[in-house]
């Protein structure tokens, strides 16, 4: 019933068609005005934290689909499961030297940028005049 209404909103199709976008087009700056390091740097964060975003979306669908109480826990085992990896993964390319910091930072963030883009864009066909 309430995942039936994320299926048929879009904004979350939106949202990661804009993750996927940008993450091309930051890459694409980054080996453009600096090097393939940074686009590299970039890509990496923009992939994992992309991917992330899809499977916690998989884990919230199913989580919606069902009774709440026999798949919480189930649920917040895979979220923080999820997270360890994720920041294992960013230690490891971290302290090896293999991506830029900053600019895996900048990759990081094409989510969040995303989901304030579409929440934008829908805000304004909705309260414009």
């Amino acid at each position: 019933m309430r995942s039936e209404a994320l299926a048929k909103d879009g904004m979350l199709q939106k949202v990661q068609a804009r993750c996927w976008l940008l993450l091309l087009v930051m890459s694409g700056a980054g080996l453009l005005f600096y090097s393939g390091h940074v686009a590299k740097s970039v890509f990496i964060g923009g992939l994992l934290v992309t991917l992330s975003f899809r499977f916690m979306k998989r884990d919230l669908t199913g989580l919606l689909q069902g009774p709440l109480d026999a798949v919480k826990g189930r649920f917040f085992i895979k979220y923080y499961a999820r997270f360890a990896l994720l920041a294992l993964i960013l230690f490891i390319l971290i302290r090896n030297r293999m991506v830029d910091p900053t600019a895996m930072l900048v990759g990081l963030s094409t989510v969040l940028v995303s989901i304030i883009a579409t929440t934008a864009s829908e805000a304004k066909k909705i309260y414009s005049v």
